[in-house]
């Protein structure tokens, strides 16, 4: 096995981690007829509290939480399929491996919201905590947290609304993830929505494959990085949150993400 066999091994690995902690939220429902649509968010735990952090202008303030509904994987991981099956695969094909399981509600005790800058919101989760799964909370302690440094490779994993199509006989839509693997870059946007304090920017041109994916969706995922280890540096995907995407830079082609400083001190601040 050669150095690229490993290290495609090793995306696979950080993808199925990723996918543990990672939860599509629906907002249709709550957004009546104005928006019709969903995010990305992670399970996150901040402080002994359980979380779901997403976007503020996903979950924005005037939506009800009992209108809301979330995906999620209990026991596993989202399973990731090439944008090529997923577009132009046959019905037959789709319904063989498409995850059968379809948004519940979960009840929020709580929302934490910050500035629009920030564009986060900490949905905080009571008892049920238990019943999604503990585990898939990932802990974030504030004298752990690693900023982002140009150049780091990041990882990624959201519900693009470009990755949508009909699964069932019966007209039913099914979300399918899109899995990016990029680079922070060192580089600086003019414009009033950008703090360099605050945000970091990641390359979101083609893929390897020399697909683009459109980002609507994909808001509120987690950019995610990896401490190398084992034996050969790549086995073990030791995964940490670094930020929260949330926006895109059409002309320059790059995500707008928000540090994970700045999540922690929402949660530890209100």
């Amino acid at each position: 096995m050669n150095d690229s066999d490993l290290e495609q091994q090793a995306r696979n690995a950080v993808a199925e981690a990723i996918g543990y902690h990672t939860v599509a939220i629906d907002f249709s429902r709550a957004a009546k007829e104005k928006d019709k649509g969903w995010g990305t968010g992670s399970f996150v735990r901040i402080g002994g509290k359980y979380f779901i952090v997403t976007c503020k202008h996903v979950v924005k303030p005037e939506y009800k939480s009992e209108d809301l509904r979330y995906l999620y994987k209990g026991g596993e991981s989202f399973r990731w399929v090439d944008k090529e099956v997923i577009t132009k695969g046959s019905l037959s094909q789709i319904e063989r491996i498409i995850d059968k399981k379809f948004p519940s509600e979960i009840p929020i005790l709580n929302r934490i919201y910050s500035d629009d800058l920030d564009d986060f919101v900490l949905l905080e989760i009571g008892p049920c905590a238990g019943e999604i799964g503990s585990n898939k909370f990932l802990e974030i302690k504030s004298n752990d947290v690693r900023g982002p440094e140009a150049n780091t490779l990041v990882y990624f994993m959201g519900f693009s609304t470009e990755l949508t199509r009909v699964v069932t006989k019966k007209g039913e839509l099914g979300l399918f993830i899109f899995y990016g693997v990029s680079s922070i870059i060192d580089k600086e946007i003019n414009a009033s929505d950008f703090d360099p304090k605050r945000h970091f920017l990641i390359d979101f041109g083609p893929t390897e494959t020399g697909d683009t994916i459109d980002p609507h969706g994909l808001s509120g995922c987690g950019v995610w990085a990896r401490s190398p280890s084992g034996k050969d540096r790549l086995w073990t995907p030791n995964i940490y949150l670094i930020g929260i995407q949330h926006g895109y830079f059409r002309r320059s082609r790059v995500l707008k993400a928000t540090n994970i400083n700045q999540l922690i001190r929402l949660a530890t601040n209100g």
